[in-house]
C-alpha cells in the first residue's frame, strides 16, 4: 500500500509540524485532506502550507483549485486514487481534519442514486435567498444525524443533506453506512489535545492569521473571485469582509474565533465515532509515539 498512514485531528491541533517530521522520516510525500485547502489563492485563512513547508516534503491536493468549482468526497477519492495508480513506488501520507475524505477513500463511497438537478436547483435557489441557516434548520429536520456532523454555514453540504432526502425519501446518514469501492484499511491516527488547550492554540493562531494578512488576502479575493464562489465558504472569510471599522474588526474577530471552537468541536465528535483510530496524545511525544505503534504492528 502506498499510503503509510492517516494523521487526522481538528483543527488547530498541530498536525502540520508533525506531518512534515513524519514524511522526511519515512521519506513520504503528504496528501491534502482538507476540503477547504483545496481553493488557490484562499491560502492564510485555511492555513495551507507556507513555502517552506512545500520546499521540506511535496504536497498534494492543496491550492490547485479554482474557488469558483466545488470539491467532493467522490473527487477525492478519483484524484487520490490516480495520484496512486500514477506513482505505485512513492510512499504516501494522508494529512488533513476533513474525516469524512479518509473514509470515504478507505472504506468507500456510498451508493446514492442520481438526484434531479432541479431538486438540487430548489436548494441552491433556497440557499442563496434564505441563506444557510434556513437549510440548517431543515437539514437537522430530515436528517439530524449528517447535520450534526456539518457546519451550518457550508450550503454545499446542507444542500446535499437535503436533496438526497427530498429525491430519495432516505436521509445520506443511512446511505452512508453502505459503502462501496475502498482502497482498504492503512493505519489512522487521531491527534488528541485537552480541550481547553486546543480552544487556546486555536484563537492564538487565528490572531497569527490575521498578523499574517487574512483581512487583506480576504478583501484581495474579493476583488477576483464571485461572493457566490463555493471556496467564500471556508470559515471566516466572508466574515472579516463584513467589518466596517477596528471595533466591528475586533468583534467579528472574537466571532470567528468562536465558530472555529465549535467547529473544531464537530470535528472531534465526527472522528470519536466514525473513524476507526488510534489515539495520539499531542502533550506526550507523538513522532515517537506513532513510529512505535508502526514498527509494532508492521
Amino acid at each position: 500500500m502506498p499510503i503509510v498512514f492517516a494523521l487526522v485531528g481538528a483543527t488547530g491541533i498541530g498536525k502540520s509540524e508533525l506531518s512534515l517530521r513524519l514524511a522526511e522520516s519515512f521519506n513520504a510525500e503528504i496528501i491534502g485532506v482538507d476540503s477547504r485547502q483545496v481553493y488557490k489563492g484562499f491560502s492564510i485563512g485555511t492555513a495551507q502550507p507556507d513555502e517552506a513547508s512545500l520546499k521540506r516534503v511535496k504536497h498534494h491536493l492543496v491550492d490547485f483549485l479554482p474557488p469558483t468549482e466545488t470539491f467532493s468526497a467522490g473527487e477525492f477519492c478519483r484524484q487520490v486514487k490516480n495520484l496512486l495508480d500514477e506513482n505505485p513506488d512513492k510512499k504516501y501520507i494522508l494529512v488533513g481534519g476533513t474525516g469524512l475524505y479518509v473514509q470515504s477513500l478507505l472504506l468507500g463511497l456510498p451508493n446514492i442514486p442520481a438526484v434531479p438537478p432541479t431538486v438540487r436547483q430548489k436548494f441552491e435557489n433556497m440557499a442563496a435567498s434564505e441563506g444557510s441557516a434556513s437549510l440548517y434548520k431543515m437539514a437537522c429536520e430530515v436528517d439530524p444525524e449528517s447535520a450534526a456532523n456539518v457546519d451550518p454555514n457550508n450550503a454545499q453540504r446542507l444542500v446535499r443533506i437535503l436533496e438526497v432526502f427530498e429525491a430519495t425519501g432516505r436521509p445520506l446518514s443511512g446511505y452512508q453506512k453502505e459503502r462501496e469501492g475502498g482502497i482498504g484499511a492503512v493505519p489512522v491516527f487521531w491527534l488528541q489535545r485537552e480541550r481547553d488547550v486546543l480552544y487556546k492554540r486555536i484563537d492564538s493562531r487565528i490572531n497569527q492569521m490575521i498578523k499574517d494578512g487574512w483581512v487583506e488576502e480576504a478583501r484581495e479575493l474579493s476583488k477576483v473571485v464571485p461572493l457566490s464562489a463555493p471556496a467564500w465558504q471556508s470559515l471566516g472569510y466572508r466574515e472579516l469582509l463584513q467589518a466596517q471599522s477596528a471595533s466591528e474588526m475586533a468583534q467579528v474577530i472574537e466571532e470567528v474565533k468562536k465558530k472555529t471552537r465549535n467547529y473544531a468541536k464537530r470535528q472531534l465528535t465526527w472522528f470519536r465515532g466514525q473513524m476507526d483510530s488510534t489515539s495520539i496524545d499531542m502533550e506526550n511525544g507523538p513522532f515517537e509515539a506513532i513510529l512505535s505503534n508502526l514498527s509494532k504492528n508492521a
